[in-house]
C-alpha cells in the first residue's frame, strides 16, 4: 500500500511540474451556432418537426493555472442553450406524463443551459499540450410543451460528473494551433458527450490574444438521469476570442 501511495504521489507531482511556472489566467468567449436533431419524450418525438430556432448560443470559459504541485488547476465555463418551435401533431405524442392529441398545435421551449466546474492537471506543456481532469456539470434546464388546452414542464436539472480532456498541438513559428476539447459521462446506459474541435490563431502573440474557430457537438442520450427523456444531438460551428494573461 505504501508503494502504491508513493507511486501515485510521484505521478501527480510529475503532472504538477508541467503546470505554468507562474500564475496564469485564460479566458474565452464566443458564439455557437447549433442545429438540433434527434428525439425527445416518451415516444422519442422527432425535434425536426418542432422546427427549433437555430439561435446563437453564447459561451464563456475561464481557467486559472498555477505552479503548485499536486493542486489541480481550475476551469469554469457556462453555455446558454435555449431554443423554441412549434408544430401540428400528426399523431398522439406523450411528453413525460402528458399525452398531446393528434391535430393539436404544440409549441415548445427548450433550455439546456449548464455551468461547468473543472479540476484538471497539465500533463504536457510544450508544443504538445495535454490537460486531463474531472468536471461537475450543473444543468438548470427544462422543456415546456404547450397546446391550447394542455401543458407540460419537464425538468432537467442536477449535477453530472464528467471526464475532461484537452489536447493542443502548436504549429511551430506560425501562431496557429489545433485543439480538441471534450467532456463525457455514462451511467446505466445513459450517455452525455460534449466535444469541440477548433483552430486557434494567436494574432497578437505579445498579448496572448487569439481568435478561435471550430465545431462543437453535444449529444444527450438519456432516459434515467431526470424527467427529460431524449436522444438529442446539438451541433454546429462556433467562433470565439481568447486571452491569456
Amino acid at each position: 500500500m505504501k508503494k502504491i501511495t508513493l507511486a501515485l504521489c510521484a505521478a501527480l507531482a510529475s503532472a504538477g511540474a508541467s503546470a505554468d511556472t507562474i500564475l496564469g489566467f485564460d479566458a474565452s468567449a464566443g458564439v455557437w451556432m447549433p442545429a438540433y436533431s434527434g428525439g425527445v419524450g416518451v415516444d422519442n418525438f422527432n425535434v425536426d418537426e418542432f422546427d427549433l430556432a437555430e439561435d446563437n448560443v453564447t459561451f464563456l470559459q475561464a481557467a486559472l493555472e498555477h505552479p503548485i504541485p499536486l493542486v489541480p488547476n481550475i476551469l469554469v465555463a457556462h453555455s446558454k442553450i435555449e431554443s423554441n418551435g412549434s408544430t401540428f401533431l400528426s399523431e398522439n405524442v406523450t411528453f413525460d406524463d402528458e399525452t398531446f392529441i393528434v391535430g393539436s398545435e404544440v409549441a415548445t421551449d427548450l433550455n439546456l443551459s449548464h455551468t461547468d466546474a473543472t479540476l484538471y492537471y497539465e500533463i504536457l506543456d510544450n508544443w504538445v499540450n495535454l490537460d486531463l481532469g474531472l468536471t461537475a456539470r450543473q444543468f438548470s434546464g427544462d422543456m415546456t410543451v404547450v397546446s391550447e388546452f394542455q401543458s407540460e414542464e419537464i425538468e432537467f436539472s442536477g449535477v453530472l460528473p464528467m471526464v475532461y480532456g484537452v489536447a493542443r498541438f502548436d504549429l511551430p513559428f506560425t501562431g496557429w494551433s489545433i485543439v480538441a476539447q471534450g467532456n463525457g459521462t455514462g451511467y446505466k446506459g445513459d450517455t452525455l458527450t460534449d466535444v469541440t474541435a477548433k483552430i486557434r490563431w494567436d494574432f497578437v502573440p505579445a498579448l496572448d490574444f487569439a481568435v478561435e474557430a471550430g465545431y462543437r457537438a453535444m449529444t444527450l442520450d438519456i432516459q434515467e438521469l431526470d424527467e427529460l427523456q431524449s436522444d438529442l444531438e446539438i451541433k454546429g460551428p462556433y467562433l470565439g476570442l481568447s486571452l491569456h494573461l
